[in-house]
């Protein structure tokens, strides 16, 4: 399958607070970051989303974001798979 935007945030809901530092009002929105597991969705506010440093994220949280992305995209995880290792070529 081609042509998959992985960072298409345009069906992710925006959460309440910040996922990395947990900071909670205006001003958290959607970003993708892409780990070795897959593309995953994060809701972050001004500050971390503006840091170089990536958010701690456990593995098993890792594999639900990555799995819900998934889902927002409309494709399953192999369809993700096989674009980044599209992306990669």
């Amino acid at each position: 399958m081609t042509g998959i935007d992985l960072d298409d945030i345009t069906n992710c809901p925006t959460g309440h607070r910040c996922e990395s530092c947990g900071a909670a009002g205006n001003g958290v929105t959607v970003q993708t970051a892409t780990t070795p597991l897959g593309v995953m969705c994060l809701s972050l506010c001004p500050r971390c989303s503006a840091s170089s440093v990536a958010p701690p994220v456990a593995v098993g949280t890792a594999v639900r974001l990555v799995y819900q992305h998934a889902g927002h995209l409309g494709i399953d995880l192999d369809e993700m798979a096989a674009a980044m290792d599209e992306a990669d070529r």
